[in-house]
């Protein structure tokens, strides 16, 4: 039942169809990773999210790094059992909004 919660949640997400987000490549898989609680899905989603953080220090996109390092964490609580369902969700959203154009 709660996976059904965070699918629901998961639709509010914004899409923007006109322009790519730096989050689009990444988002399955953190989406997949934060509903099932699947450890491959959440191995992706770290090692995607890693990538895209690194991007966003070498050019100085703190704010965005600083909510995908907070993406991360949210999918390392996931991997040791504590995840935090609808508080993923929004720092999903949060770093698609300060990461828009990375």
């Amino acid at each position: 039942m709660r996976g059904l919660c965070l699918l629901c949640l998961a639709a509010t997400i914004p899409f923007r169809p006109a322009l790519a987000s730096a989050l689009d490549g990444i988002r399955p898989e953190l989406i997949a990773c934060f509903t099932t609680e699947d450890a491959s899905q959440c191995a992706r989603a770290l090692d995607l999210t890693e990538q895209l953080q690194r991007r966003a220090a070498s050019r100085e996109r703190f704010p965005c790094q600083s909510l995908l390092l907070g993406l991360q964490a949210e999918v390392v609580m996931v991997q040791l059992s504590e995840g935090r369902g609808d508080r993923a969700l929004r720092t999903l959203q949060d770093s698609d909004r300060l990461c828009w154009g990375l």
